[in-house]
């Protein structure tokens, strides 16, 4: 009699979690999830150079944390000019991928200035 009653509050908890399980989930991004960011304001900071588009402050930042953590590895001069390249090679990387991103966003921000400037 025990293991029926065992197996049938096990069932039911396993029942009970999967159904909860959507509901745990799911969370509340923020209303900057996917895509709901203001695109006004986005081109008006893209054509001003603030928050992500403030690239020598980003850099800067991010130079400044790639030293720190040279420092706290102590690495020596020579594994700091392996770091410092494999770094600069990432960067390089990075500024293409972002060229390519600044280029798309300042074709929306034109065609939404256009569909705008239309109405």
């Amino acid at each position: 009699m025990k293991h029926i009653t065992s197996g049938r509050i096990a069932s039911a908890l396993i029942a009970a979690t999967l159904l909860t399980s959507p509901m745990a989930m799911a969370s509340d991004h923020g209303e900057h999830h996917r895509g709901k960011h203001d695109k006004a304001e986005m081109c008006e900071n893209m054509r001003e150079g603030k928050g992500w588009f403030n690239d020598e402050k980003r850099q800067a930042k991010w130079a400044e944390h790639r030293n720190d953590m040279a420092d706290r590895l102590k690495l020596t001069d020579e594994q700091r000019e392996i770091w410092d390249e494999i770094h600069e090679e990432r960067r390089e990387k990075h500024s293409a991928k972002m060229e390519k991103r600044q280029k798309k966003m300042e074709k929306r921000c034109k065609d939404m200035e256009n569909r705008t400037s239309e109405q």
